[in-house]
């Protein structure tokens, strides 16, 4: 009889949903435009990034008190992480938030301590892991995914400010 191996799945653990982050971050209200740039500012875009954009188009969140929010999911080590990001009117970073973690292990990125180190770093900061963002023991890639995010999110919001 052969063996049958079952690898265990990695359970998301989802610590906000959309709604309830974007109702948080947006207590005021906010609307979705959706954009998809053109040929220049993509090219911009992925220029800056240094990497083809992952989407087309982009969701972004326009509160009513001059904040923007990007949602968006970047690949960690086997599995989607799924965050948020609240930027200002020039694209800096104000807040991080990890809506989903599916990894079995890594999730120290979700750590208050982490996520601030974002503040304040707008699209110009190359948020680079282990040197402008310090790693998360035992979350090396968890890292890097969330700093890639991160930056990817202010870029573009940078570049749908410019339009």
């Amino acid at each position: 009889m052969p063996w049958l191996f079952l690898l265990p799945s990695a359970a998301a653990y989802v610590y906000y949903t959309p709604d309830a982050l974007l109702a948080e971050l947006f207590p005021a209200g906010e609307h979705i435009e959706s954009w998809t740039p053109d040929a220049d500012d993509k090219a911009g875009i992925e220029a800056t990034l240094g990497y083809k954009l992952p989407k087309a188009t982009w969701d972004i969140h326009v509160g009513t008190d001059g904040h923007y929010a990007i949602l968006d999911q970047q690949l960690g080590q086997h599995e989607p992480i799924d965050f948020g990001v609240l930027l200002d009117g020039q694209a800096t970073v104000v807040r991080v938030e990890i809506l989903a973690y599916r990894e079995a292990y890594g999730d120290g990125v979700r750590s208050p301590v982490f996520r601030q180190q974002f503040a304040g770093l707008g699209p110009s900061a190359p948020m680079r892991p282990g040197k402008d963002i310090k790693i998360v023991s035992g979350a090396t890639i968890s890292t890097r995914s969330i700093s890639t995010g991160v930056r990817r999110a202010a870029v573009v919001l940078a570049a749908w400010l410019r339009r």
